[in-house]
């Protein structure tokens, strides 16, 4: 509320423009006449758009690190014993660690990177077709349907695959993408929250904060107007697209999501409702804004996704100038401030 009131002064002021200067640009979300949603368009060709919508990005990141760390610590195991097994009289493991060892970085190897030991595989074939017998020139790589177990698929070791990415990759540039796409949205759509990581509890706290009627002692100075009504349609779309913009930025850019959350809107929706049952004023408000189910969770959690990225898309140039300011290291919110307002 403090920084709704600053930023309001500072756009009477004159000093800043840019500040929620793209609210308009938000399509609402539409809904079907069947649907029991209180809000949204009846518009069919909104209605058409939200049913071709993919469903957002998830991930089990808990278990992609929990199977990541126990792959590491079997393969720890049996190199250790295949290098001081002998100091503690352990050579009758060795073989058996070899073994594990072998099938387990073979198994790894094949199953995410099937398609390209075949391709190479065949390459390197036909290079020497004239030096290979002639059994090996009838031979066929095998399917992928046909493997066993599903291998080659990544279905097998692909969450051990995804959680080793996940512990071991460090990217600055892309962490800053993502932060750069967080503070622009909600700059863009007037929401006073600049934490370059957004979170559901503050999103939540965001929304009730902006049902409070509180005003100071000053009549010029009153604080009630000065943070938007949140607890609408658009309010409510507007808080899950800064929170999904991160996804929005990193899943047009790379193929798993490390750097963004997609739970954080999902989450988001669940404290909204688990706060407004305990703050009596706004009960009926939240209540008549929040999806009814999970089905239409996904169908607003989308919906917020698709006008994140278009939001982004249509603004490249100015959040890709805020990411590389952002991963120069010394910038601050007022630096941040500077690029939005083009300074």
């Amino acid at each position: 509320r403090v920084m709704a009131n600053v930023l309001s002064l500072a756009i009477r002021n004159g000093a800043l423009y840019n500040f929620g200067c793209l609210q308009g640009e938000i399509t609402p979300f539409p809904r079907a006449s069947t649907s029991p949603f209180t809000f949204g368009n009846q518009n069919n060709k909104l209605v058409e758009k939200l049913l071709s919508l993919p469903l957002v990005p998830d991930d089990d990141r808990a278990a992609e690190v929990s199977s990541a760390l126990a792959f590491s610590a079997v393969v720890a195991a049996c190199v250790v014993v295949n290098i001081f097994g002998g100091l503690f009289g352990l050579d009758d493991l060795t073989p058996v660690s070899n073994l594990i060892l072998g099938i387990a970085v073979t198994t790894v190897i094949v199953d995410n990177f099937f398609d390209v030991l075949v391709m190479g595989g065949s390459a390197v074939a036909k290079m020497n077709e004239d030096k290979l017998p002639d059994a090996a020139k009838n031979f066929n790589a095998p399917k992928k349907d046909d493997m066993p177990l599903g291998i080659g698929t990544g279905s097998l070791t692909g969450t051990v695959a995804r959680g080793l990415s996940r512990l071991l990759s460090v990217n600055t540039e892309r962490d800053c993408q993502c932060e750069a796409a967080a503070i622009f949205v909600a700059y863009a759509l007037g929401l006073p929250c600049f934490a370059f990581q957004p979170n559901s509890l503050e999103g939540a706290a965001l929304v009730i904060d902006s049902m409070r009627e509180e005003s100071s002692a000053i009549e010029e100075c009153k604080i009630q107007g000065q943070l938007d009504y949140l607890a609408t349609d658009v309010g409510l779309l507007k808080v899950l697209m800064w929170l999904i913009a991160p996804v929005a930025m990193e899943s047009g850019k790379y193929p798993q999501l490390i750097s963004s959350d997609p739970r954080e809107a999902r989450v988001f929706l669940s404290r909204l409702n688990e706060k407004s049952n305990s703050i009596q004023f706004a009960k009926q408000a939240i209540e008549e804004i929040l999806p009814e189910d999970d089905a239409q969770s996904d169908d607003i959690l989308k919906w917020a996704l698709s006008e994140a990225d278009t939001l982004l898309r249509n603004n490249k140039k100015v959040v890709d100038n805020l990411s590389e300011a952002l991963a120069g290291g010394a910038a601050t919110i007022g630096d941040c401030v500077a690029i939005l307002e083009g300074w």
